[in-house]
């Protein structure tokens, strides 16, 4: 890393493990490659633009699959997530009188997968990884909003919006559904466009029974819920609305906020209606977006990570744990070739069909959240029961993945049918 007008910065510098690698973005994908780049000898240093205390607050909570908890395996993060989070051994789903309409189980993880899915606090999530980087010595600047990006031919320059200028061999861009980055590479791409749904959601004391390790999903007649408690932690808790507009409930207040949503749920069974009396305010929401299929995940120097190459709804609940198997195999992609070019592309191709895969999922998973209408209601608590089960054999393809045995597996989509210990 050089500042711009040092002459290092145009240096001709090959792709080797003394290269500088910026990562654009201090979300869980950078953070996580961060460290496997710094463990396979590369220089890594990674821009957020948000303050460490912001970061560290950001969402709520997030249920990390099989495959996302194996990934952590890979930055020797796995068994303290593993303590700090709440197994998920089982989704309940259930129409908007209660009643059951299919029961997930998940319980044989474990066996199956090599791990449990495990629901944890977002911030936590993040905490963790930022400590594992400190510790091991990875430069992480706070506050550093990039405010411009020329991908040269023998280096990537960067501006931000304080302190000097600095030049990388190589930048990834980790920073978002929004990605400054992107736009500056690829100023002619499409933009995130609007599912029709909001989220929100929160953790609070509320008087209701333990879960057991289920979480709980009602697809109500206004909107969705779902819910997990253990005796041990809070109630964590999430819904999606059906909204015209991304900007739809931007101007309310918090507490206008938690009384809209507390309205679009008066008619859910309970416990849902004991949960939400408990929540006063709201204060934030979040419009989903998907990403448009992209032509190139990359430019010259320049690659894109996460959701900054695809935008994955939260309905497959499969987010975090793309963008963590992105780090991963993009690392090894890079650590096995000296051509950055080469590296580049093998990630994409390795990467691409099994984010399809996903997308597609939760595109569907998506579609039955929207429902409105007696007749779109009625058809979807009829044909729930029979396409829930294609639902979760494509799901257990996913989780069957082990990005922390194969990061270069060509192939990663199918169930081998191979079971790993824990």
């Amino acid at each position: 890393m050089c500042p711009i007008d040092d002459p290092a910065a145009t240096m001709n510098r090959a792709t080797h493990h003394e290269a500088t690698i910026g990562i654009c973005g201090g979300g869980i994908g950078g953070l996580v490659l961060a460290l496997r780049m710094a463990r396979l000898g590369f220089r890594p240093v990674l821009f957020e633009a948000r303050s460490r205390e912001a970061a560290l607050s950001e969402g709520e909570f997030l249920t990390l699959a099989s495959n996302g908890m194996n990934g952590l395996r890979t930055v020797d993060c796995y068994e303290e997530v593993l303590r700090e989070g709440l197994e998920t051994r089982a989704i309940e789903l259930c129409n908007a009188r209660g009643k059951r309409l299919a029961l997930v189980d998940q319980s044989d993880h474990l066996a199956t997968f090599g791990t449990p899915a495990v629901t944890i606090r977002r911030g936590v999530l993040t905490g963790i990884l930022i400590e594992k980087c400190q510790a091991e010595g990875i430069t992480i600047q706070f506050g550093r909003r990039v405010t411009k990006v020329d991908n040269h031919a023998h280096a990537v320059t960067l501006n931000f919006s304080e302190g000097a200028g600095l030049a990388v061999d190589l930048l990834v861009a980790a920073d978002g559904l929004r990605s400054f980055v992107r736009t500056q590479i690829f100023p002619d791409y499409p933009l995130p466009q609007f599912t029709g749904l909001i989220g929100t959601g929160g953790i609070v004391d509320a008087d209701i029974p333990d879960t057991d390790g289920v979480m709980r999903m009602t697809f109500g007649e206004k909107a969705f819920f779902g819910y997990l408690k253990t005796a041990s932690h809070p109630v964590y808790w999430f819904d999606s609305f059906p909204a015209d507009t991304p900007d739809a409930v931007r101007a309310f207040e918090p507490t206008a906020l938690a009384a809209h949503v507390r309205q679009m749920h008066a008619d859910d069974p309970e416990p849902n209606r004991s949960i939400l009396r408990t929540v006063d305010r709201i204060e934030r929401s979040y419009p989903i977006f998907d990403m448009p299929q992209l032509p190139v995940w990359s430019s010259g120097r320049v690659v894109l990570l996460g959701d900054a190459a695809h935008a994955i709804g939260p309905h497959a609940g499969q987010g975090a744990s793309m963008a963590m198997e992105d780090a991963v195999v993009l690392s090894a992609c890079l650590a096995d070739t000296l051509d950055y070019g080469a590296a580049f592309a093998r990630y994409e191709a390795l990467r691409r069909p099994r984010i399809a895969r996903v997308v597609k999922l939760t595109r569907q998973n998506a579609s039955r959240k929207r429902k409105n209408s007696r007749l779109s209601l009625f058809l979807r608590n009829l044909l729930l029961p029979l396409l829930i089960p294609m639902t979760v054999r494509a799901s257990r393809k996913l989780f069957a993945y082990r990005v922390d045995l194969d990061p270069l597996q060509a192939n990663p989509s199918t169930e081998s049918g191979q079971k790993h210990a824990a």
